[in-house]
């Protein structure tokens, strides 16, 4: 019985090895192509001049053309107004807070934005509940006692995020770099709205 060399059996497998590989990565950033960029405005509706977007706008513009959702929204800072569905810490590369933008139904794509050091005060930090239902800013003096306590978020409360559209991670829209907008300037945001709409 003839038994090839191993080199012809490395040579006739490695093909195999590089088109199937073990592990593909979590997630993926996307470049923003001018195919993608002309997709966008064939399809969708131009992103207003102050990149203020409703949830369901954006999460309704990846869940019908997702290649032309990432070429209206890469290399835009936008502000996304929406229900907080869910609050975790962040981990890695100084995420201290991740919070998720969804509407009770949870029919589109959920909007994850990361919050790193910077976004809150400095000697300070964000705590969750046990239960995951609200986020407490705590502020801490230098020797490292608790100054001050201070709802920062809660589950169902309407937030606008600001942040930079990254890239699309399991199926969620994810922003970086955020911050909260304070809430006495939701209704100057939703008037915005109003008027790039009309």
């Amino acid at each position: 019985m003839f038994t090839p060399p191993r080199h012809t059996l490395l040579i006739l497998l490695l093909p195999s090895i590089l088109v199937f590989p073990s592990t593909l990565p979590a997630q993926v950033a996307f470049p923003a192509s001018p195919l993608a960029r002309q997709d966008a405005a064939g399809y969708l509706q131009p992103l207003n001049k102050s990149g203020v977007v409703k949830y369901k706008v954006i999460a309704s513009d990846f869940a019908t053309n997702q290649a032309a959702a990432i070429g209206k929204y890469t290399g835009h800072r936008i502000t996304v107004i929406g229900r907080v569905s869910h609050l975790s810490k962040g981990h890695g590369e100084n995420k201290i807070l991740v919070v998720t933008i969804q509407d009770a139904s949870a029919s589109l794509p959920a909007v994850k934005g990361e919050f790193r050091y910077g976004s809150i005060p400095d000697n300070s930090e964000v705590q969750i509940s046990a239960d995951k239902s609200v986020a407490t800013l705590i502020s801490r003096d230098g020797s490292g006692n608790i100054v001050s306590q201070s709802p920062f978020l809660s589950l169902d409360q309407t937030v606008a995020i600001k942040g930079d559209f990254s890239e699309v991670s399991v199926g969620d829209i994810v922003l970086t770099g955020c911050k909260i907008i304070p809430k006495e300037r939701l209704p100057e945001l939703r008037n915005e709205l109003k008027s790039s709409q009309g």
